[in-house]
């Protein structure tokens, strides 16, 4: 522990906040590809923008998601569907994303304790009064029962005067017509009997908030009714105007639907309409992402043969120290030796420049002897060591560049690293005992990748596949391809797979004609040769780093 204070007070004198945003801002693209955009209805926030949009004295709807997430991409069409449906309730609630994988917002998602993706939280317009600070959790990812959640929280919050209000209408208020809103004075007042136990009343609110200039009232009493001028009878809804006329409204039935069909028929006629929905979008064009150097990378990646490349395995690993591996509040027990297990791996077979090993050993001397350690710390420990040093030079991916924004990334390279690992590791002097990149892989998913249902398939896979049971180095290089096979069986044709780079049962025909026999079963002991050729340092690619010479 005082080695690693040392490490770290020392590292901070060197280190600056400048420091600190000076690589953040590098590492944020004017054009960043993001799952969203306010044409859906969410606006994408970071570590600079989030807190200052909590505070607003609205409802907020956050999803924090990790983009190179296959469940976060499978669930953006039915959140945007959601989103858009629900610019109706804008006037009391705002939605937007947070992106987990994004370095300036790790610090971020660990702060709201963000451990699987997509999470949705709920924050009211008061964030003093909200007793969890993280937000209210919405779990799943059913629209139907998330909108069904949503309106039960935002009708539990208050929203000043002039705005949306769901308290129970106890008397006739003079004052109803008051609104601080000039150039949308109420001129409306409807009002809604709601039976105990019932959400009409709610619901109906809900669904006429486009007409700013009425003002739905809930009540418990049809007393209250007489109050306005109207006289004893079996109704359920009324309408009142800025002069005092009221009336009865007759809805085909008793719905919140109905009843918002009834009274906004009954404005509509008056020429009055609602708020218009949220304009459709255009069609994503993927033009400007395809620049002229991705479209030289994608073309050189698809030109057999298939290489992998440096610049990829430095990306994952750049991604890990300073995104996924300190996104933990605290690490202690299992999920330190996790840590340990994959910075010893990284120190003994990294393929990294000078620097980069140096950064290695040191950061897992600093390691072995703590028994906790918070993920703040960590990420410290990791800026304070890697200051002066020029570690990272890959600024984008190659062998796992994608067609498309946010396809292939960081989990393309996050196998292509462990294959390279599991050939490096059955290289002399074996550093490391028969089976043990596979654990330290296991560790990684269970622990920290940032996708939920990744890490709970590979849990699972790990089980049925008895990843235990590995007793040599080569059996190791091959339950890594088979489980990756397995993995490409089941996302072949998924909403997340590159058009490009389709999820195939690897390696090809073309690219092995001898790893598979006359009948197309595969012949193992052809595919581990192929495997050992493909993914040596020695056979991978500078192309898109500095040349050897000069990478050091």
């Amino acid at each position: 522990m005082i080695r690693l204070l040392k490490t770290l007070l020392y590292g901070l004198l060197l280190i600056s906040p400048a420091d600190v945003l000076a690589r953040l801002n590098a590492r944020k693209s004017a054009n960043e590809a993001s799952l969203y955009s306010d044409t859906d209805n969410v606006i994408m926030l970071d570590i600079e923008s989030l807190r200052p949009a909590l505070n607003l004295k609205n409802s907020k709807l956050v999803q924090f998601l990790n983009s190179f997430c296959g469940d976060c991409h499978r669930f953006a069409p039915v959140f945007k569907t959601l989103s858009r449906d629900l610019y109706k309730w804008r006037r009391i609630l705002r939605i937007y994303a947070v992106d987990c994988a994004q370095e300036r917002n790790a610090q971020l998602c660990r702060e709201f304790n963000i451990r699987q993706t997509p999470s949705l939280r709920f924050f009211g317009p008061d964030m003093r009064k909200n007793d969890d600070v993280l937000g209210a959790v919405i779990p799943g990812q059913d629209p139907m029962f998330i909108s069904s959640t949503l309106a039960e929280l935002v009708s539990q919050n208050e929203y000043g005067p002039g705005q949306p209000n769901f308290r129970l209408l106890k008397a006739k208020d003079n004052e109803i017509f008051q609104n601080e809103d000039a150039e949308n004075p109420i001129q409306f007042l409807a009002l809604v009997l709601q039976p105990e136990n019932s959400k009409i009343g709610r619901d109906t609110l809900l669904e006429l908030l486009p007409f700013k200039v009425l003002s739905v009232r809930i009540i418990e009493n049809s007393q209250i009714f007489e109050e306005f001028g109207l006289s004893p009878d079996d109704q359920k809804l009324a309408i009142v105007d800025r002069n005092g006329t009221a009336q009865y409204l007759t809805p085909s039935s008793d719905s919140s639907e109905a009843y918002a069909n009834t009274i906004g028929d009954f404005l509509r006629n008056l020429n009055i309409q609602p708020d218009p929905p949220l304009p459709i979008a255009a069609a994503p064009n993927f033009t400007e992402f395809l620049d002229h150097q991705n479209q030289a990378i994608l073309t050189k990646v698809l030109t057999p043969p298939l290489q992998v490349y440096r610049a990829d395995l430095e990306q994952a690993i750049d991604k890990l120290l300073h995104i996924e591996l300190r996104k933990w509040v605290l690490l202690e027990g299992n999920s330190l030796n996790a840590l340990k297990n994959i910075i010893k791996i990284f120190r003994y077979l990294n393929p990294l420049n000078k620097d980069g090993k140096l950064l290695l050993t040191d950061l897992d001397n600093s390691l072995s002897s703590q028994q906790s350690l918070k993920g703040a710390d960590f990420g410290d420990l990791v800026d304070s060591l890697e200051k002066g040093r020029r570690v990272f030079k890959a600024r984008r991916y190659v062998g796992c560049i994608g067609s498309r924004p946010l396809l292939r990334s960081f989990t393309c390279s996050m196998w292509t690293l462990f294959h390279h690992l599991t050939v490096e590791a059955a290289k002399p002097p074996n550093y490391f005992e028969e089976g043990s990149i596979l654990k330290t892989f296991h560790g990684f998913a269970k622990y920290f990748f940032g996708c939920t249902d990744c890490s709970e398939h590979f849990q699972q896979m790990a089980i049925r596949r008895n990843l235990t049971s590995v007793k040599t180095h080569d059996e190791e290089i091959l339950w890594l391809w088979a489980a990756h096979n397995e993995v490409n069986a089941r996302i072949a044709g998924d909403s997340t797979e590159d058009p490009k780079f389709p999820k195939i049962q690897f390696p090809s025909a073309e690219n092995c004609p001898t790893c598979r026999s006359n009948d197309s079963e595969w012949r193992t002991d052809e595919v581990l040769k192929y495997l050992k050729q493909l993914y040596d340092i020695k056979n991978v690619s500078f192309y898109g780093l500095p040349t050897p010479q000069g990478y050091d």
